[in-house]
C-alpha cells in the first residue's frame, strides 16, 4: 500500500526535512498512476507527515527544535509503556530477530550509512512495541514518529554517539532477555533522551538549521 510505504519512509528518515516531493516522480517509483499517490500524500498531509505549500508545493515539514521537544515529551511515556508491556510477552524468536536487526543497525552506523541505520533503528523499536499486543498504543507511537522521523537525521554524524559496546540497544536486549520490564522501559527512556540531546546539541553548535517559515 502506497500510504504505508510513504509513512514508513517518513518515519525512518528516508526523506529529509524540507525535501520537496513530486507526485508524478513518486508514482513512477511505485509504478502506478498519480491518483493513488495523490490520495496517500493528502492523507499524510492531514496527519502532519507532509505539508502542501502555496503553489501546490509538496514537501517534508521542517520542525523547529521547540516543536520537536514537545513531541518528545509525548513520545517518552508512551514508548516506555509499550516496552514495559512487551517485556513479559516477548518471545525467544523475537529476541533473536531483534539481535539480528541490531547487528545490522550497528554495522550501518559504523559504515556511516545513516539512513539505513535510522531505518533499522525504527524496525528495532517497533518490533518491541508490536510485542506489547496493544495496537492502539503502537499506532499512537507511529503517528508521533511520523512527525519526527525526517528530523532524526540530525543526530548523525556525532562524536558523542555511543560506542557499540555501550550502545543502549545492547542494554535493552539484555533487560528484555531477563524480562526486567522496569529496566527495559528506563533504557528506552534514556535512549530517547540521549538521542534527542545529540540532535539538539548538534543544531545549536552548528546554528545551521533553518527556521520553519
Amino acid at each position: 500500500m502506497i500510504y504505508n510505504d510513504l509513512k514508513s519512509s517518513l518515519m525512518s528518515s528516508a526523506f529529509e526535512p524540507g525535501e520537496r516531493l513530486n507526485i508524478r516522480r513518486l508514482a513512477a517509483t511505485f509504478d502506478t498512476s498519480p491518483t493513488p499517490v495523490r490520495e496517500a500524500v493528502m492523507q499524510l498531509v492531514r496527519e502532519g507527515g507532509l505539508e502542501l505549500r502555496p503553489g501546490h508545493e509538496l514537501r517534508v515539514p521542517i520542525l523547529t527544535v521547540e516543536r520537536y521537544k514537545k513531541i518528545r515529551e509525548v513520545r517518552a511515556p508512551l514508548e516506555r509503556m509499550a516496552t514495559e508491556m512487551a517485556t513479559p510477552l516477548i518471545t525467544k524468536e523475537t529476541l533473536s530477530a531483534l539481535g539480528q536487526i541490531n547487528e545490522r543497525f550497528l554495522n550501518a552506523e559504523n559504515a556511516g550509512r545513516w539512513k539505513e541505520a535510522l531505518s533499522l533503528n525504527t524496525k528495532f523499536h517497533f518490533t518491541i512495541y508490536a510485542a506489547s499486543g496493544n495496537e492502539i498504543l503502537v499506532a499512537a507511537i507511529e503517528n508521533l514518529w511520523l512527525l519526527v522521523g525526517p528530523f532524526l537525521i540530525n543526530q548523525y554524524p556525532s562524536d558523542n554517539h555511543p560506542h557499540d559496546r555501550n550502545h543502549p540497544h545492547l542494554h535493552l536486549l539484555d533487560a528484555l532477555h531477563r524480562q526486567d520490564a522496569h529496566e527495559a522501559g528506563e533504557i528506552v527512556l534514556q535512549g530517547l533522551q540521549k538521542g534527542s540531546s545529540l540532535i539538539i546539541e548538534k543544531l545549536q553548535r552548528n546554528a545551521a538549521y533553518p527556521a520553519a517559515p
